[in-house]
C-alpha cells in the first residue's frame, strides 16, 4: 500500500511556493505558534484505506521544524520534514526531506547552490524564486497569510505559488471559497476553503479547510486523483508539542 500512498500524496503535497507578481509585494503574516495536529485518515487507494496522520509544527528562535507523518498499523508509512527560518514574510525553507517506509530519504535543498533548488535524486535543478516553500511548509505558510490579513479572504480571491517537491518544482494556484461549515471528528467549525485544481502537469486536486477560530489551522486536507482515488485528513485534536 505504501507506494500507492506515496503516489497519491507526494505530487499534491509537493509544495514549493513563491508568490505571483500580484502577491509579490510585502504582506502581513501571522505565523502560528507551535502545535501538534492529529488527524484520522480515510479514503480510497484502489481499495478503501484508513489510518492516521500527525502534523507537527515547532519554532525555536528564528528557525522552524515541521513534520507530517502518515501512519497505519503503528508504522510510519511516509514522513515529510521541513526545516528553515521564519521572517517578516513567513516561512523560508532550507531543506525538505521525504522518507517512505523501507526506502532511502529524498531531499530538496533551497539555495544550494545560490539561487537554485537542488535535489538529492539528481533531477534537474530549478531556479529558486522569492518566497519559495516546500510541500510541507505550504500548510503553515497559507495559515500565516490567512491569519495575517483575514479581511482579504473573500470568495473568489486567488493566491499562487511556485511549488517544489522532492524531485521537481512547479507553480500552483489556490482559490478561496465562501466561509462554510466543516464537520470533523474534533468538532464542527466555519472554515475558509482553498482549492487547487488539477493542472496539465499534475492531475490531482487539493482542498484545504482553514478554521479562523483555531488560529487558521488546516483542520481538513483532501487530495483527489483523476481516477477518483482520494485521501481525506480529518482533524481529531491539537496538543502543544
Amino acid at each position: 500500500m505504501a507506494p500507492q500512498l506515496s503516489r497519491l500524496l507526494l505530487p499534491l503535497l509537493a509544495g514549493a511556493l513563491a508568490w505571483l507578481p500580484v502577491l509579490a509585494t510585502a504582506q502581513t503574516v501571522s505565523v502560528p505558534p507551535a502545535v501538534r495536529l492529529s488527524y484520522d485518515l480515510e479514503g480510497v487507494i484502489s481499495s478503501p484505506y484508513t489510518g492516521s496522520a500527525e502534523l507537527l509544527w515547532q519554532r525555536e528562535g528564528s528557525g522552524y521544524t515541521s513534520q507530517l507523518l502518515i501512519r497505519k498499523f503503528g508504522l510510519n508509512l511516509q514522513t515529510w520534514t521541513s526545516t528553515g527560518t521564519v521572517g517578516t514574510q513567513g516561512l523560508a525553507p532550507q531543506r525538505f526531506v521525504s522518507k517512505r517506509l523501507g526506502k532511502d530519504e529524498v531531499s530538496a535543498y533551497f539555495g544550494k547552490p545560490p539561487g537554485k533548488i537542488s535535489f538529492s535524486a539528481n533531477t534537474p535543478e530549478a531556479a529558486l524564486e522569492a518566497g519559495a516553500q516546500d510541500q510541507l511548509s505550504v500548510f503553515m505558510q497559507l495559515a500565516s497569510v490567512l491569519g495575517g490579513e483575514p479581511q482579504q479572504w473573500v470568495a473568489g480571491k486567488t493566491i499562487a505559488f511556485q511549488a517544489v517537491g522532492d524531485r521537481y518544482a512547479e507553480r500552483w494556484s489556490f482559490k478561496a471559497g465562501a466561509l462554510e461549515p466543516i464537520k470533523v471528528p474534533g468538532g464542527t467549525f466555519p472554515a475558509i476553503k482553498l482549492t487547487h485544481e488539477p493542472t496539465a502537469e499534475r492531475s490531482q486536486k487539493l482542498e484545504l479547510w482553514y478554521v479562523p477560530s483555531v488560529g487558521y489551522l488546516p483542520l481538513r486536507i483532501r487530495i483527489t486523483e483523476s481516477n477518483g482515488d482520494f485521501l481525506d485528513l480529518l482533524w481529531t485534536g491539537s496538543q502543544k508539542p
